[in-house]
């Protein structure tokens, strides 16, 4: 398992996450050896028979995929390791899971107007302007957001640094050229005058202070009430507008008209290309919503 372990943690799982995957495989391996079976025989065929134990002892269908993940990470590792010839786990797919969110697609136009109908005349707002950019030009979600420094951002050579995370992988995105002036101003002057608004907090102030998003005071648990107040605002403006999730998957969306599946994949940050794959579904969405306003199928003779 010591080999595993270093699988696990070249994936860059956290310990708790190698901890609950070890102790999934080892339900699993247990199971194999019940039904006096090898890890490096298994086929298709026995994976279902696990996966159908698993739901006689009442786990749920969430769990056994999460399960079947873990268990195609181990063959990952055996392939690697002990030159099995294929992954009986590719291919197998959990019915039953609730389907990904499909999002109502916000126009290219709509996403741009979001950012240049919103004012910047306070600290806070030209703060919250700069948190829009990023949101619809360069599709970031809220933990990335939150997660930014200063130092990412590159106004000289007109790129933002995402670091990669234990679902995600890092990449830089090149800034608009309608970005650049707002972030400058912002970073060099209203961030300072936003970290200087309560003195009283000095503690917090040190621990924002690297930030490139901070709330005045510094006070930086208020990320998430911060994201909701731009959010409302952002709906005023646009009724269609839901959450960052939906701007995001509007931004990815518009990407796969542009760019091939990998590019996308690098610039959404997917770890892996299914998860790409994935927004395909809302272009679909979006297809089917003109069709049944222009071609209604619908009517009455």
């Amino acid at each position: 398992m010591k080999s595993f372990i270093k699988y696990l943690a070249s994936k860059k799982f956290t310990k708790s996450g190698i901890d609950s995957r070890l102790t999934i495989i080892k339900l699993y391996l247990k199971w194999l050896k019940e039904e006096q079976l090898k890890a490096t025989e298994i086929g298709y065929t026995d994976l279902l028979l696990y996966m159908k134990y698993c739901s006689h002892r009442g786990v749920s269908q969430k769990t056994i995929q999460q399960y079947i993940g873990t268990i195609k990470h181990y063959y990952d590792y055996l392939k690697a390791a002990k030159g099995i010839k294929a992954n009986p786990v590719v291919g197998i797919e959990v019915k039953g899971i609730k389907r990904k969110t499909l999002y109502h697609i916000l126009e290219a136009e709509e996403l741009h107007k979001l950012y240049e109908n919103h004012h910047s005349n306070h600290s806070r707002e030209k703060r919250n302007k700069v948190m829009v950019g990023l949101l619809v030009y360069q599709g970031l979600n809220a933990k990335e957001l939150a997660q930014l420094e200063v130092k990412d951002i590159d106004l000289q050579a007109a790129k933002v640094i995402i670091y990669g995370g234990i679902k995600s992988n890092g990449r830089a995105i090149t800034l608009k050229a309608n970005q650049l002036m707002d972030l400058y101003h912002y970073i060099d002057d209203a961030r300072e005058k936003l970290l200087q608004m309560n003195p009283k907090r000095k503690a917090q102030v040190r621990t924002a202070t690297d930030k490139l998003i901070v709330v005045a005071g510094g006070n930086y648990q208020n990320f998430t009430n911060l994201m909701t107040r731009v959010m409302i605002k952002l709906r005023k403006q646009n009724t269609s507008v839901l959450n960052a999730k939906q701007i995001r998957a509007s931004v990815i969306t518009h990407w796969l008209k542009q760019y091939n599946l990998r590019e996308v994949q690098y610039l959404a940050g997917h770890r892996y290309i299914s998860s790409t794959e994935s927004y395909l579904e809302n272009d679909l969405e979006g297809l089917q919503e003109e069709v049944n306003l222009f071609h209604p199928l619908d009517y009455e003779a």
